[in-house]
């Protein structure tokens, strides 16, 4: 599980939300003035990867990024503008057409307060362990809330243990190091690039 650093709230969106008044109260979905600072926000505090599994987002296709709702707007109405509940998910497609079949879009409005853990980077990355086979478990035998995690996100699915798979095995043949997954100036992260820092015992900046 990838999570995310620290956001910045975007004065855009700490603007409109002081515009509430008794005849006004603002609501979800953003529009679209706002919308974009909060992706930028979320974008800069995920270093460009997707709260969950890690994989590199893709702004500029908007079908294969959402704003993710960690607790769901079904359940959580009045925490459906708060940024610390907000985060850039996959889905809802992989490709045209085609659901995809991880992350937000497999957890859906599934949540539980005791069983599911905050994606906040570094921490929720140390609740897991990434294996040479590419499969993610929980780091202690006893943590459930990392089990309901990997179910809820299917963050075991063919494709995301591919891809780690072939990393760490690049990793320990010498063919990649941190320098290939994160940039030092922009601090833009590849891919995966949580399981890279995690397997040579450092963290994405």
């Amino acid at each position: 599980m990838r999570g995310s650093h620290g956001k910045r709230t975007p004065p855009e969106l700490a603007n409109w939300l002081a515009l509430e008044s008794p005849d006004w109260k603002p609501s979800y979905p953003f529009p679209g003035d706002i919308r974009q600072p909060v992706v930028d926000a979320l974008w800069e505090a995920q270093r460009a990867l997707c709260v969950y599994c890690g994989r590199r987002l893709d702004r500029d296709r908007p079908a294969r990024v959402h704003i993710e709702h960690f607790r769901p707007r079904s359940s959580y109405p009045d925490r459906s503008l708060e940024l610390v509940n907000l985060f850039l998910s996959c889905g809802p497609e992989v490709e045209a057409g085609t659901p995809s079949e991880t992350c937000g879009h497999a957890k859906g409005n599934r949540f539980d307060e005791t069983g599911c853990i905050e994606p906040d980077y570094p921490a929720c990355t140390r609740r897991f362990r990434f294996l040479l086979t590419g499969e993610i478990v929980p780091r202690s035998a006893d943590d459930a809330p990392a089990g309901t995690m990997i179910e809820l996100l299917n963050l075991n699915h063919r494709e995301l243990r591919k891809d780690r798979e072939d990393i760490l095995n690049l990793i320990d043949a010498g063919g990649l190091d941190r320098a290939d997954f994160v940039d030092p100036v922009s601090g833009v992260a590849q891919g995966y690039a949580h399981v890279a820092c995690e397997h040579l015992g450092t963290v994405i900046p």
